[in-house]
């Protein structure tokens, strides 16, 4: 019997889209020529906080009692999961309060210091959420530095796609920044992939796979060659993220389907 998990699956994607885009959207913001207007600005800013909070709320449904959350944090000491809680609760904070400031005083100098806080705490909590995983030593498809790496694979490909799209709506290429970043991220995703079907026990035959080889990394070479003539359509993002969504699927499945796992 197949376990995918779909509450931590969303959870884990969206979350990770929604920082990267943070993190891309004020790195592009502060470093290139090519600038988002006011209203541009403010549109991706609450798309990407929007993406950000259904990843959190996608979290609280895995819980057997989402009230009681509070009580994980009496293992702030020794547990992962007690420090994701903590960290995706501050970075809730700082988002929206880097939103707040987008929408009202998108030109205020603090706007750039927040979000860059914003996607520190973001990039913080990716690494403290693969933790989760990579700490199961009885797990070699956990425990392997292809999850830190295509967790933040995932957050970089998606959110620089995300915003380089973005550019495209306002009749310019993307700038050098994002596409550098989409690189990156690209062959972070793509590593962390190889390198994890090399692993015993990993599904190669899986359609989840080849959906995210195609959704995901080939769509990815496609977008990356076009990006330069000033790409706008918001379909290639959502492809991609179906692809994405597809292997995490399957980085659930792969270990949760055997029993016992842990």
């Amino acid at each position: 019997m197949e376990h995918y998990e779909l509450p931590l699956v969303f959870f884990t994607v969206f979350a990770q889209w929604g920082i990267g885009g943070v993190f891309a959207l004020t790195l592009c913001q502060s470093f290139s020529k090519l600038q988002f207007s006011s209203t541009q600005f403010r549109r991706l800013a609450l798309i990407f906080w929007i993406i950000t909070v259904l990843g959190s709320f996608a979290s609280l449904t895995h819980l057997g009692s989402p009230s009681g959350a509070y009580r994980s944090l009496a293992g702030l000491g020794s547990s992962w999961l007690s420090r994701e809680i903590v960290v995706f609760i501050l970075l809730n904070m700082a988002m929206f309060c880097w939103l707040a400031l987008c929408w009202f005083k998108p030109e205020h100098v603090w706007v750039n210091i927040l979000g860059g806080l914003s996607a520190l705490i973001g990039l913080i909590s990716i690494l403290v959420t693969s933790q989760v995983y990579y700490q199961m030593a009885l797990h070699p498809l956990w425990h392997t530095l292809a999850t830190p790496i295509g967790f933040l694979g995932t957050a970089i490909l998606l959110g620089f796609t995300s915003v380089a799209i973005a550019y495209g709506y306002g009749k310019q290429p993307a700038s050098g920044c994002s596409r550098v970043g989409f690189v990156v991220g690209l062959l972070m995703t793509g590593g962390a992939l190889l390198a994890r079907y090399h692993i015993p026990g990993a599904d190669a035959s899986s359609p989840l796979l080849w959906w995210q080889l195609l959704a995901s990394i080939c769509t990815a070479v496609w977008v990356l060659s076009r990006l330069r003539y000033g790409l706008s359509n918001w379909s290639w993002v959502i492809l991609m993220v179906t692809g994405e969504l597809a292997g995490r699927m399957l980085f659930y499945s792969n270990v949760m389907s055997g029993a016992p796992w842990f």
